[in-house]
């Protein structure tokens, strides 16, 4: 995509209803876009997938940001979108977890490396939990676990 915009774009609340009702829209099927002398060209899949999903979030009040897939970023904006310490994410580095390169004697790194690298570690987490959660229960912790005075189960 050649559109980037480093700023996030907000939907004005005056256009908020305008684009809850594009949301609804949406969801009726693939839409066509009707020049003024009539002529008609169908979307294709893809752009309908990308306009689906930005009107669906600033429908729901969430700003946007467009970042190219070979945006670069320092080491330490990597770190922080990764919620840990740059030096930790350059040791990460060195053992060869994520591609990188360098400008000068500065590391850079893709964009789309870091989100894909959070990704796996989201999914990674979430099967380890599933699989604590999963050998709790066939242990029989859940059962034995007293619910404190005036709480709930739920």
């Amino acid at each position: 995509m050649s559109i980037v915009t480093q700023e996030p774009i907000t939907l004005p609340l005056l256009e908020q209803q305008q684009v809850q009702d594009l949301e609804r829209m949406l969801h009726l099927g693939i839409p066509a876009l009707v020049s003024p002398s009539g002529e008609r060209l169908n979307l294709p899949n893809t752009v309908y997938e990308v306009f689906t999903k930005v009107v669906e979030l600033m429908a729901h009040g969430q700003s946007i940001t467009l970042v190219s897939d070979k945006q670069v970023v320092t080491t330490q904006r990597a770190a922080d979108l990764l919620g840990m310490s740059r030096p930790f994410f350059i040791k990460l580095l060195e053992t060869g977890v994520m591609a990188h390169h360098r400008v000068g004697n500065q590391r850079r790194v893709y964009l789309r490396d870091v989100l894909e690298f959070a990704r796996k570690r989201d999914e990674e987490r979430q099967t380890a939990l599933d699989r604590l959660s999963r050998d709790a229960f066939n242990a029989g912790l859940y059962e034995s676990t007293a619910i404190p005075e005036g709480g709930s189960d739920e």
